[in-house]
């Protein structure tokens, strides 16, 4: 039971994903593709509000909680049968 739902969260987010993809690219070819100019990207003429600073350690915090998770796969992978 726990395997089938687990399988069911990961065809959830992969969904997800391929989603956020797919909407990206529809944007891209429909030309809004103004924020992908390397000096509109990176540009650093206002300050940054603390929500945007929030959201900055809230989105890093996701990306790094892989490493976290690998931890816990790499004992799986050294004895796989335990």
């Amino acid at each position: 039971m726990a395997t089938r739902i687990q399988d069911v969260f990961t065809v959830g987010k992969l969904m997800a994903l391929g989603l956020i993809i797919v909407v990206g690219l529809v944007q891209i070819f429909n030309g809004n593709c103004e924020a992908l100019i390397p000096q509109v990207a990176f540009s650093m003429d206002s300050t940054p509000s603390i929500g945007q600073v929030a959201l900055a350690f809230l989105q890093a915090s996701f990306a790094f909680s892989g490493w976290n998770f690998l931890n816990y796969v790499t004992e799986e992978v050294v004895e796989p049968r335990r």
